[in-house]
């Protein structure tokens, strides 16, 4: 899948235009270890612009769109996802190194379809109201009203590309808020394709950024650290959780995290051990591409396996 796949180029995606800069990192195929992207990384006045975008897009278009047209674009990005469905699959692939078979039926399938949920649920959300009360008898009614909370920082994992990240933009976008994304480094295509999709599908400028780059003094710390992001989502390791609140805790954002994971796998004692097969028997694994991270053993095949593991 990956052999006939050239050297891409992905560009930022920043207030409705794809922009360079003066810094790029190599993307690399985990199974074959060829350069399948050549990424821009964002600087600070990149991310800037970025957010300026998106904080701007709130008071525009997007902002003043009725719920029945934002439900209608967000059905026209799904459409988009299925009718490139080829050039995300080849992106995921190369990316992540996932299996077609896989990619194919989960990833993209999936993608697309976060899409068109969010859109109903949206389109179909009661609010609560109750009646109160009042001292002169005459009672009260409460009633609350959604808004949107404003410009949301999305961080997402190597692991599943377009399926989290799209876990975090659509309801996010449902919901009228604009976004400021960044990838993983490890992963970057997807995100730039749905940039491409997105401006196709005539979502207004602003609405949906990408920022390339890394954590520490690069893209991921220039969001969260940003004073006019009003809030992040990230999926990813326990360590990066806990800086990102640090980061984020001057301005108080709001935060949604996924952290970790716990896969846990349990050893046969009457299975055979090798260094390229482990005598695991049982293994759950909710996240796709995470090692285990708790294991369940017999003595004798816990013994097998830490003979095995000293060849």
């Amino acid at each position: 899948m990956t052999a006939n796949i050239k050297v891409a180029e992905r560009k930022c995606y920043i207030n409705g235009q794809f922009v360079g800069s003066g810094r790029q990192f190599a993307k690399i195929n985990p199974v074959d270890g060829t350069v399948v992207a050549q990424v821009h990384e964002a600087d600070r006045a990149m991310v800037d612009a970025a957010v300026r975008g998106a904080r701007a897009a709130l008071k525009g278009p997007w902002g003043r769109m009725a719920l029945q047209a934002r439900v209608d674009l967000l059905r026209k990005v799904a459409e988009g996802i299925e009718k490139r469905f080829d050039d995300f699959l080849q992106a995921e692939v190369a990316d992540t190194g996932k299996p077609v078979s896989l990619a194919s039926h989960l990833d993209i399938p999936r993608g697309a379809a976060n899409f068109r949920v969010f859109a109903d649920i949206v389109r179909t959300y009661g609010t609560e109201s109750y009646h109160l009360d009042t001292p002169d008898g005459k009672g009260a009614i409460n009633y609350a009203m959604r808004k949107p909370l404003g410009v949301v920082g999305v961080i997402a994992p190597w692991n599943l590309p377009l399926l989290l990240l799209t876990w975090k933009l659509a309801p996010a976008l449902a919901c009228g808020n604009t976004i400021v994304a960044k990838p993983s480094e490890e992963t970057p295509s997807t995100a730039t394709l749905l940039a491409e999709v997105m401006h196709e599908a005539g979502v207004p400028a602003g609405v949906y950024n990408v920022v390339h780059g890394f954590g520490p003094d690069s893209a991921g710390e220039f969001i969260t650290t940003h004073p006019d992001v009003n809030a992040i989502t990230f999926t990813g390791e326990t360590a990066t959780g806990a800086a990102i609140m640090k980061a984020v805790a001057p301005t108080v954002k709001p935060i949604s995290f996924e952290l970790g994971g716990k896969n846990p796998e349990s050893s046969s004692p009457t299975a055979t051990s090798t260094p390229q097969r482990p005598a695991c028997r049982t293994r759950s694994s909710p996240t796709p591409g995470r090692c285990a991270s708790r294991r369940s053993a017999s003595t004798s095949s816990a013994r097998s396996s830490s003979a095995s593991s000293r060849h």
